[in-house]
């Protein structure tokens, strides 16, 4: 009898959904602390994001096969979002000056899209790699 064990693909799964949630506590911290750029749908697309990406490493079913390709769609929507909310703080980093009153700083804003291009890169890894391997 063969027993099959996790591969690539169902591995780079839970790292998405890993770095997705990790991505979200971040999103969540820095929207708390700085209220005007919170925004529900880049929670609500980040939480989608981990919960597609977990169930594709979790299941096994036709349908859980393109899970993953909705993970990577979910964090790529929310990235979108979120780089759009963030104009004032780059337009204000850039210029050198206050313009847009942004909050903060550009380090919170750069350190969230680099989690959440993480995230999209292994979910594109779990969709282009095999989920099972056999073993002996």
């Amino acid at each position: 009898m063969k027993t099959k064990k996790l591969g690539l693909s169902a591995a780079a799964g839970w790292a998405c959904a890993a770095v997705t949630l990790v991505d979200l506590i971040a999103f969540c911290i820095y929207g708390a602390v700085y209220n005007t750029y919170f925004d529900l749908a880049v929670v609500i697309f980040l939480a989608l994001g981990a919960v597609c990406a977990g169930f594709y490493a979790k299941m096994d079913t036709e349908l859980s096969q393109w899970a993953n390709l909705a993970a990577v769609f979910c964090d790529s929507f929310a990235l979108g979002v979120f780089f759009l909310n963030s104009f004032p703080v780059w337009a204000d980093w850039n210029g050198g000056f206050t313009m847009y009153g942004s909050q903060g700083g550009i380090q919170p804003v750069i350190l969230i899209l680099v989690i959440c291009l993480v995230a999209i890169l292994a979910g594109i890894v779990s969709c282009f790699s095999r989920k099972e391997v056999a073993a002996a």
